[in-house]
């Protein structure tokens, strides 16, 4: 019996996997989730790295290797960031004897699924066509940046809705706050080192906040059954 139950399953998930709807979250997900939810706040690094970068004397024009204080500082956030992104992407899709079905999940969330690949082509070329439109208008670097973040916020956000991914919205409602925060300052403002660093932090906090709260749906639901 437990065997057909068990074929059983599998042949759902595997219809799931065809379809491309989330598979049910099943009660074996929650260790796992709680084992990766920190991840989640090594986001706050690339923050802090930023809020730090903005006590820095602003007057700072010493060059090392060619590169000034800013562009060194961007330099490192990206290594942190690329750094965080193969990290959590090895773990979360390891198997290291979590379900498949939740390794799929995390797939999808990554985007490296079927599905996500052809998700990632058309963002990339969105992306390049709002590069291409500010170049073409000559738009400022506030207002680019400004409107990438909320472009991005935004495209996550319909993501999520549509996917049923809600861990998205650990990205999309923060980025969508920062790209609004930064058309509100004057144009001499300064748009990255504390807005930005704050808005990670916040990715950061946001992303373990939605997994906590799947982890208790999970919970009450089977303790309802």
């Amino acid at each position: 019996m437990k065997q057909e139950l068990d074929r059983v399953k599998n042949d759902v998930e595997t219809i799931q996997k065809a379809i491309g709807l989330a598979p049910s979250m099943g009660r074996e997900w929650i260790r796992w989730l709680k084992h990766d939810n920190w991840l989640n706040l090594w986001w706050c690094l690339p923050g802090f790295i930023l809020i730090a970068s903005s006590f820095l004397p602003s007057g700072n024009t010493e060059k090392y290797l060619g590169f000034g204080l800013a562009q060194r500082t961007g330099f490192l956030v990206c290594v942190v960031i690329l750094g965080i992104l193969i990290v959590s992407i090895r773990k979360t899709t390891a198997n290291d004897g979590r379900p498949e079905s939740l390794i799929r999940e995390y797939k999808r969330f990554w985007g490296i699924d079927a599905h996500g690949a052809w998700v990632g082509l058309a963002l990339i070329l969105e992306f390049l066509l709002f590069f291409a439109w500010a170049k073409h208008f000559r738009i400022t670097m506030g207002a680019f940046c400004s409107g990438l973040f909320i472009f991005g916020g935004a495209t996550y956000l319909v993501l999520a809705v549509i996917s049923r991914i809600w861990l998205l919205l650990g990205w999309a409602i923060p980025f969508l706050a920062y790209g609004l925060f930064a058309t509100l300052l004057p144009g001499n403002g300064n748009i990255w080192g504390m807005p930005l660093g704050i808005t990670f932090i916040v990715v950061a906090l946001s992303c373990s906040i939605i997994q906590v709260w799947q982890i208790r749906k999970i919970e009450s639901q089977h303790e309802s059954r």
